[in-house]
């Protein structure tokens, strides 16, 4: 029988993997609608405190007008128009200094309960250095663009939204190791190394995704199953680049991207075909048919999003899928290896 203490940590972890998962949400629209920049400066605490006058709006827009982004891309900007991609990047701003308080607190509070075991606590101490290191690399991403390219690297954006995912996969394997009393069944050595496999897979489809986002790379093709008149598209590899565009070549990361989607379906039905009926456990089954179904259901959001030309609302769908595919997944693995 769970204590009110046990109760109260996870409906905590619970709240906190619901404001992370809104948090990804909004800096997933924070990139699709190029909103960004907007915010020029890093204020730890006043940067809480939104434009309340119209002379605090004319301010931040002037200042956002000494920046590439407006000089080259945003020159015939409205204060209105600036408006709407400021409260984008300041509610996703603001995100992360809430879920920062929602973490520290009760942390701090359980910890000198000695509410958690020491595994637990090891997790946790993990949680607040990633979500240290987290707020800082948000900022030395937005940096990137305002210097004399006024775009965000799509390599930073990468780092960022993989530390966010990893942050909720840690999260969410605590919920569940907590509230599922029953531990999961690793099969066999062939069990943990195929699923190892398949989160390496999904690991790598999310950083190419967040290249697709940073680069634009959606916009390259929009036919399926060929990408234009080939199933393998032209200039697929530029020799002259670095690693031979792998990481900055949009025809070779939007051909990658779709790769490892079919690689991910692949090997989660082997996987499901396979140890479905040989795990007892009914909540591990459940888990593993819905990361199954949410690989199929991504194959085909993601299929639209390339159709639509990436239209916002589809580009953002295609995202909290994802994110939900990593955390399912990378979930499932740690509760197979650290049973």
């Amino acid at each position: 029988m769970q204590t009110y203490s046990s109760r109260f940590i996870n409906f905590w972890l619970f709240t906190l993997a619901i404001i992370v998962l809104l948090m990804i949400a909004v800096g997933g629209l924070t990139r699709l609608t190029e909103s960004g920049l907007s915010m020029v400066d890093w204020k730890l605490f006043m940067g809480v405190i939104p434009p309340i006058s119209q002379a605090d709006w004319i301010k931040l827009f002037e200042d956002y007008k000494q920046y590439p982004e407006y000089q080259i891309k945003n020159v015939n900007m409205t204060l209105d128009g600036f408006k709407y991609i400021f409260w984008w990047e300041y509610g996703h701003r603001v995100l992360g200094r809430i879920i920062g308080l929602v973490f520290i607190i009760p942390f701090i509070y359980f910890s000198l309960k000695k509410s958690f075991t020491n595994s637990e606590y090891i997790f946790f101490i993990t949680l607040l250095l990633l979500g240290s290191i987290q707020g800082l690399i948000g900022w030395w991403m937005v940096k990137s663009g305002l210097d004399i390219n006024p775009y965000v690297s799509h390599i930073r954006l990468a780092v960022h939204l993989i530390f966010a995912q990893i942050i909720l996969s840690i999260i969410f394997y605590l919920l569940i190791k907590r509230m599922v009393k029953e531990k999961y069944q690793s099969i066999n050595l062939s069990h943990k190394i195929s699923f190892v496999l398949f989160n390496i897979i999904i690991f790598f489809t999310v950083i190419y995704g967040a290249f697709m986002a940073g680069l634009d790379a959606g916009q390259s093709f929009n036919t399926w199953p060929k990408m234009g008149d080939n199933f393998v598209p032209e200039n697929l590899f530029f020799w002259e680049e670095k690693l031979f565009g792998i990481l900055d070549n949009s025809v070779f990361i939007h051909f990658f991207h779709r790769i490892l989607a079919y690689s991910s379906i692949g090997i989660i039905f082997v996987i499901y075909i396979f140890y479905q009926k040989r795990i007892d456990n009914s909540f591990q089954r459940i888990h593993l048919f819905s990361i199954l179904v949410l690989v199929l259901i991504q194959l085909i959001v993601g299929i639209f999003v390339v159709l639509s030309n990436v239209q916002i609302s589809l580009g953002s769908i295609h995202q909290v899928l994802g994110t939900f595919i990593f955390l399912l997944s990378s979930s499932y693995s740690l509760n197979i290896l650290f049973r």
